[in-house]
């Protein structure tokens, strides 16, 4: 098992490098000039554009950039958010001060930002988790168990149109319900914290999206063991139905459910884009937007390496989770 581990750690290393590359090349090669957006309507003064450029390291060559960013990212910098330069920028440059690599300084940085942000997206993840392996799986269940009836025919009907509906849709329409017509929420803007009131309507849409996925392979996982013969074994022992269903049937059936559950984890604990938006939640995919707005790069790969990073360690520890979901897997 730790050999298992320590040899899948190496193999994603690789990985983690090509993200960084491209997510540079991206950044390096884009449309975004971050002189400009640094210097404003004030880009068109070719003495302080060249100041600016040499004061943050982008008169160099592409690689010397790149590896001075990975060198810091193995040093725990990820570098620094373009704002941070605003109007300092020439003054560095003024003094003949270089910064330390491209986007990199003294100022507050893009970890810290994009850290601060994520433990409010993974407040709002955790209850959108939550949320859906609660009624995910016990609606796929429920389908499974009453399957070609009416009830299976609501259960599915119903997860597919709460997965269709897109998140900048239904999200107005339940602000307009919940507190203009039906005022059971005075305000849901802003955040106030995990248990507050404010987060169970984005907490719920942020759930909704992948919950069609749950619902039907919890569903396809329980049709597929219903006659199996350790399943009438057991209730040839007269083993109640809730116990062959939680020990031996979802057992069973939660593999390709977990599977699932890995890849959406990863995006929950990151936020939706169009959730905090919505409900002006201050976390990473909020952060993301402005970055791209404002055209702040070093902050959009730090995001983007976060989520490659989470990502990564999602799949892995989902793969460690199938031995004990299923004794038949090893890891020889």
């Amino acid at each position: 098992m730790l050999l298992y581990t320590l040899r899948r750690i190496a193999a994603l290393a690789p990985i983690v490098i090509v993200v960084v590359f491209i997510t540079f090349i991206l950044g390096y090669f884009g449309p975004i000039d971050p002189v400009r957006a640094i210097l404003g309507e004030e880009w068109e003064d070719e003495q302080r554009y060249a100041e600016t450029q040499r004061a943050l390291g982008l008169d160099r060559p592409f690689m010397i950039q790149f590896l001075d960013y990975v060198g810091s990212l193995f040093g725990g910098n990820w570098g620094q958010s373009l704002s941070a330069y605003a109007g300092v920028a020439s003054d560095r440059a003024a003094n003949q001060g270089r910064v330390g690599g491209a986007f990199f300084g003294t100022s507050t940085g893009v970890r810290q930002m994009i850290f601060s942000r994520l433990a409010i997206s993974a407040q709002l993840g955790l209850w959108a988790l939550l949320f859906l392996v609660i009624f995910g799986i016990l609606l796929g269940v429920l389908a499974a168990v009453k399957q070609n009836t009416i009830i299976d025919y609501i259960i599915v009907t119903g997860s597919i149109i709460a997965s269709s509906i897109p998140a900048y849709v239904i999200g107005p329409i339940l602000l307009i319900v919940f507190v203009l017509k039906v005022p059971v929420f005075k305000s849901v803007g802003g955040w106030d914290g995990m248990f507050s009131r404010q987060a169970i309507l984005p907490a719920l849409i942020l759930g909704s999206g992948p919950l069609l996925v749950v619902v039907r392979q919890t569903r396809a996982g329980i049709v597929e063991v219903l006659g199996k013969d350790f399943v009438r074994t057991a209730r040839a022992k007269g083993m109640p139905e809730r116990l062959v269903i939680a020990r031996h049937m979802l057992r069973t059936a939660m593999i390709p459910v977990l599977t699932s559950l890995g890849l959406i984890t990863s995006g929950l604990l990151l936020g939706s884009l169009f959730v905090e938006q919505i409900f002006n939640i201050p976390g990473i995919g909020k952060l993301a937007i402005q970055s791209l707005m404002s055209g702040d790069h070093p902050v959009i790969m730090g995001v983007v390496l976060l989520q490659a990073l989470l990502i990564i360690t999602v799949n892995l520890l989902t793969d460690l989770l199938y031995g004990a979901l299923d004794p038949r897997v090893t890891y020889d």
